[in-house]
């Protein structure tokens, strides 16, 4: 078994600090299979940075995001699963935070962060839910 050794970080937006520092957020969506093995997956036990984003960067630019270099919690994920949209209930959102507690919530805040369309977020569209616990 080879060890993943590569540095991982979780970004959030920093409406979430306060939810982040009082441990009330144990859940992520990203869209896509981020399983391990998959590009930006994770596995399981791999120890993250929670980050908190100052200026937001853009994928398809190549421009990262400045980050808040005082803010950084340690957590490990404890759980993955990559699930179509439809396939979502509403369990899988106990542990995100309070705005994203369906799955219309989900596609509008993936739309909006990943500059994803509808058509990219249909009910087949796959996403990874991971799981962490705090360090």
């Amino acid at each position: 078994m080879s060890l993943n050794l590569r540095r991982e970080e979780i970004y959030f937006r920093n409406i979430y600090r306060d939810l982040l520092e009082h441990k009330k957020i144990t859940i992520v969506f990203r869209p896509g299979n981020r399983l391990n093995g998959h590009p930006k997956g994770f596995h399981l036990g791999e120890t993250v940075t929670l980050r908190i984003i100052e200026e937001i960067g853009a994928d398809w630019a190549h421009l990262a995001p400045k980050l808040d270099s005082k803010f950084a919690l340690k957590a490990e994920i404890t759980s993955l699963e990559a699930k179509k949209l439809s396939e979502l209930k509403k369990r899988d959102f106990e542990g995100s935070s309070p705005d994203v507690q369906d799955v219309d919530a989900l596609r509008y805040h993936l739309g909006i962060i990943y500059n994803l369309s509808p058509k990219e977020l249909d009910p087949d569209a796959i996403v990874t839910k991971t799981s962490f616990k705090y360090i």
